[in-house]
């Protein structure tokens, strides 16, 4: 497939799984957050809050829990309280006598504690991802030699320190995933100052219209560098349309936005690849 014929398929693609609709924003990496020592779910919302602690383990159960499972809470702990939406179907008749049904949600709490304040109960330890490297996207990634930086939470471009961090390989739910992350930061990392020289990045924080450009032009080049790198595109280029869908009220009053972005990310891509800068790009130009 021809370069140009690359960037018109995943454009066209991606502009018409935008029109289907907005869907949810991923993030296909996990820090071992707070768990069910039960049923190894994650908690969500308000309670991975209410459990973040500096115990070694990340799993929590009940005291009757431990108690089924064979177990006792150690003497004098204290557990944490977390909470838990419940529904109530209450039946309601009407002056005719007519029937209806109404749900009530209402909120019970819970006391949990974690497994290392328990005794007698098997330790677990949550189950590490076989991710390998890619050796055709690792090269991408490392052509332009990217300052590449490790952080366990976020993934992120700083213009400031001119570096991109990423959540380590075995964090995502696979190796396409980490690399269309990766290509994401590092079309971002295509616009600072002494390549690009995007004013999206340079003006980022100024407003959510600045960054829905900077983003989308992100994802683009990154749906555009997952092809290249003869990824497995069907699933990363719909994560892509899912993050790009995350920002389409900013830009649903500029749909010219999406051909500028396809362009910039095809500046970024380009200069993945060869190394050349547009005209009038580069550092004299970021420093003018």
């Amino acid at each position: 497939m021809k370069m140009k014929d690359v960037f018109e398929v995943v454009t066209n693609q991606i502009l018409a799984q935008l029109n289907e609709g907005i869907v949810p924003w991923r993030r296909p990496w996990s820090t071992n957050g707070p768990a069910s020592y039960a049923t190894n779910k994650d908690y969500q919302g308000i309670n991975i809050l209410l459990l973040q602690s500096n115990y070694e383990s990340p799993y929590w159960l009940t005291f009757r829990q431990a108690q089924k499972m064979g177990g006792s809470v150690r003497a004098g702990e204290k557990g944490r309280p977390i909470v838990f939406v419940d529904r109530m179907v209450k039946e309601e008749k009407n002056d005719k006598g007519e029937v209806s049904f109404k749900v009530f949600s209402f909120l019970k709490y819970y006391t949990v504690f974690n497994w290392c304040q328990t005794k007698g109960l098997p330790e677990k330890v949550p189950e590490e991802r076989d991710n390998q490297q890619i050796p055709s996207a690792e090269e991408l990634l490392r052509r332009r030699g990217p300052c590449i930086d490790t952080d366990t939470e976020r993934a992120y471009y700083s213009p400031h320190s001119d570096k991109i961090y990423l959540p380590a390989l075995d964090q995502f739910e696979s190796s396409e995933a980490y690399y269309a992350t990766a290509f994401h930061e590092l079309t971002h990392w295509t616009g600072g100052a002494g390549r690009l020289g995007r004013d999206t990045i340079r003006d980022y924080h100024v407003g959510k219209d600045v960054r829905s450009q900077e983003e989308l032009v992100a994802e683009m080049g990154a749906a555009f560098l997952c092809q290249i790198a003869a990824l497995d595109t069907s699933q990363t280029l719909q994560n892509s349309t899912a993050y790009i869908g995350s920002w389409l009220k900013a830009l649903q009053n500029n749909p010219k936005w999406v051909l500028k972005a396809s362009k910039q990310a095809r500046d970024a891509v380009e200069f993945v690849l060869t190394g050349r800068l547009p005209e009038g790009k580069g550092r004299a130009a970021a420093t003018a």
